[in-house]
């Protein structure tokens, strides 16, 4: 005996206000990589324009961020049973092995200049940054609250947060060298950023990974879970319980749950309803369960 039951949603949505981040950030950032294209060819630097071509990264970021979102949000068809949430996920992934390669690039890039250190940084170089790190902030600043619960939501705020966090970098080593000429700062620093980079982003590839690999989320205890099945009243055991990730925002469980052969239909209904709406407050809103009897475990595997 089977039921599927898809949990209600106890929390407000915010999928307006993340659908505005996105719409807004992609057309700040990529206004300010047409900016810097132009400065940078117009004062024929090199370093604006390879920092210009790094942005329109952050513009395939967020239209990656904004797609799989979008995607996860279709109905489910014959062939996608689940329809496309994992595409947030495999934004998510996506957008973690990309900051990966900003991180690489970062410190291939500094250990080059540490060899021959960049040339004197202009003012009009450092307003530039100083208008990057103004664009990057604010962009960032509209993915804040939704990146605390939504991994792919998080990759596009790192995203953002990296290129600040550069643009930062540029600005401080420009105004370092165009005082003191201290040229050796820009690879110092440059490996500095890269550092944090690595730090941020470490956790959301492993995440991303496992979620991709079916693996439980990481604000669900598995055996809490499994304590508060076995807890309900008629529930005699619990078996075979699996839990993962139907989307960044929507997590799944399936689970065999063991009762006395002589439970009523009445009571197996109502601890299935409680055991329901127990894990929705769990962040377990989608939720198949198969009840079995005592003498069901004498033919399969119960444990």
């Amino acid at each position: 005996m089977g039921n599927s039951h898809e949990g209600h949603d106890h929390g407000p949505s915010n999928l307006k206000s993340i659908n505005s981040a996105f719409y807004i950030g992609i057309f700040l950032n990529a206004v300010f990589t047409a900016i810097e294209f132009i400065v940078g060819f117009a004062n024929n630097s090199l370093a604006l324009i390879a920092d210009a071509t790094h942005n329109l990264s952050d513009v395939a970021s967020l239209v990656i961020s904004l797609i799989g979102m979008r995607l996860a949000q279709k109905s489910a068809t014959k062939l996608y049973s689940y329809g496309y949430k994992k595409a947030s996920i495999l934004a998510s992934m996506i957008n973690a092995v990309l900051l990966l390669f900003v991180v690489f690039t970062i410190v291939k890039e500094a250990i080059e200049r540490f060899n021959s250190p960049p040339e004197v940084t202009g003012k009009v170089i450092i307003i530039t940054a100083l208008i990057g790190v103004l664009i990057n902030t604010i962009s960032a600043y509209l993915f804040y609250k939704g990146q605390k619960d939504d991994i792919n939501v998080k990759g596009a705020f790192l995203h953002l947060v990296v290129d600040a966090l550069i643009s930062v970098g540029v600005v401080i080593s420009g105004i370092v060298i165009y005082y003191t000429n201290w040229n050796i700062i820009d690879p110092i620093i440059s490996l500095i950023i890269g550092a944090v980079i690595l730090l941020t982003t470490w956790g959301l590839f492993k995440e991303s990974l496992k979620l991709t690999l079916d693996g439980i989320p990481k604000e669900i205890d598995f055996n809490t879970i499994e304590v508060m099945i076995r807890s309900v009243n008629d529930v005699l055991d619990v078996h075979h319980i699996h839990i993962w990730a139907l989307s960044t925002k929507m997590n799944a469980l399936t689970a065999h749950i063991v009762v006395d052969p002589v439970t009523s239909m009445t009571k197996i209904e109502k601890l299935k309803k409680e055991i329901t709406h127990k894990l929705v407050h769990e962040n377990i809103k989608h939720v198949t369960l198969q009840i079995d009897t005592e003498g069901d475990c004498e033919d399969v595997d119960c444990s």
